[in-house]
């Protein structure tokens, strides 16, 4: 009789370990499950991001372009908001849409009128440009980096200008397409391109260019 209870007593001993086996087996298996999802999740944003990084490339060559058709003349002294340029650079100017306590301009990247903002500047971005195959959809702005608009070499004027005996650049990212006055040691002003991309899943990137002519 002692015996035999002893031996169920055993059974069922058995059986609640094979439980908490099995259930530690389960929780283990759907860690894996997530931490396999939470790794090809961040894969795919990265690669959207990525994407998006390489789409803004598209932006930096349509600014340089409309930059490069106006170097030599007088369109570049004043603003042309329609396309996205202006002659100075604003006080206080956010990029990305983020607020601080010196925030006073905002770009329209899209087209909701700064998102109401309406005691705040609101700067036009350039057209956006067709939406790529990967749903990226491009837009850029151009900031001369003077004070005020007019001439650079105003009076009341002042700019940040690249000067260069031999016409070419020394500084990482920034590029320079003054090539052809390689002797010419003119000051040359400096111009901010930032291309706005916004992608699917939400993905934002911002990427600024210096050049100079």
């Amino acid at each position: 009789m002692t015996a035999r209870l002893t031996h169920t007593h055993c059974h069922g001993a058995g059986l609640v370990v094979a439980l908490v086996v099995l259930v530690i087996m389960s929780l283990g298996a759907l860690a894996l499950v997530r931490a396999v999802a939470t790794g090809l999740l961040v894969a795919g944003n990265f690669s959207f991001r990525q994407a998006a990084v390489f789409a803004s490339e598209a932006g930096s060559e349509t600014a340089i372009d409309w930059l490069s058709a106006r170097a030599a003349t007088t369109d570049l002294f004043s603003d042309q908001a329609a396309a996205g340029y202006y002659a100075s650079l604003p006080s206080g100017l956010s990029l990305s849409g983020r607020t601080d306590t010196d925030t006073r301009a905002y770009i329209d990247w899209d087209d909701d009128q700064c998102a109401g903002r309406s005691t705040t500047t609101c700067l036009s971005a350039s057209p956006a440009m067709p939406i790529d195959a990967a749903g990226n959809r491009v837009r850029y702005v151009i900031h001369r980096l003077c004070r005020t608009n007019g001439r650079p070499d105003a009076a009341a004027n002042s700019c940040l200008l690249f000067r260069s005996a031999q016409g070419a650049s020394s500084n990482r990212g920034q590029l320079s397409y003054g090539a052809s006055k390689r002797f010419d040691a003119s000051d040359t002003v400096y111009f901010r391109i930032t291309v706005y991309v916004r992608g699917p899943r939400n993905t934002t990137a911002f990427v600024q260019t210096l050049v100079h002519y």
